[in-house]
């Protein structure tokens, strides 16, 4: 085996001790806080959307007691309405008899019965239903979880067998 001279074999250790160092000094000069920002836009639409749970959907009326002409409770509905909507954005919950008003079970034509209803709740009012057209329950602004409950009183007539008037409830973001 043959020897090198001493200034040949430093010169082979040398290289990649040089080479490494080099390395080294040429990334030096990159710093942690050296960052490269890229600014991306993009737009996302969200559209309204609406969820409603309600205890029910049939107002059941039972007959009168003898000799009672007042007003009589005919139950209570609970509902829970959840709304994504605009921050300034409306949202209305209506509620509509899907049968005649006039005189639900029977009873004297000549007398009007009238449903009317309180309402409880953030945002809950009262109100009278009326024949095919929804009258308003609640009414908020923005998005969000709303629960109350909408009483029924009927004054006037009811036939001697009760009645009973399906509802139908909206919930909208208009």
């Amino acid at each position: 085996m043959a020897t090198l001279p001493f200034t040949q074999r430093v010169g082979v250790v040398a290289a990649p001790v040089c080479a490494l160092a080099l390395a080294l000094t040429a990334g030096a000069g990159l710093h942690a806080s050296d960052q490269a920002t890229a600014l991306t836009r993009f737009q996302a639409t969200v559209r309204p959307g609406t969820s409603l749970r309600v205890s029910g959907q049939l107002l059941v009326i039972d007959p009168r007691p003898l000799g009672y002409e007042g007003p009589v409770e005919a139950g209570s509905i609970e509902f829970r309405a959840a709304a994504r909507t605009a921050r300034s954005g409306e949202v209305v919950l209506t509620v509509e008899p899907l049968s005649p008003l006039v005189v639900p079970g029977g009873g004297a034509a000549e007398t009007t019965t009238t449903i009317s209803f309180l309402g409880s709740g953030e945002g809950v009012q009262d109100g009278v239903l009326r024949d095919g057209r929804p009258e308003t329950v609640a009414r908020w602004v923005g998005s969000g979880l709303h629960a109350g409950r909408v009483t029924f009183v009927v004054r006037g007539p009811v036939g001697p067998q009760g009645a009973s008037v399906p509802l139908r409830f909206l919930l909208a973001s208009p």
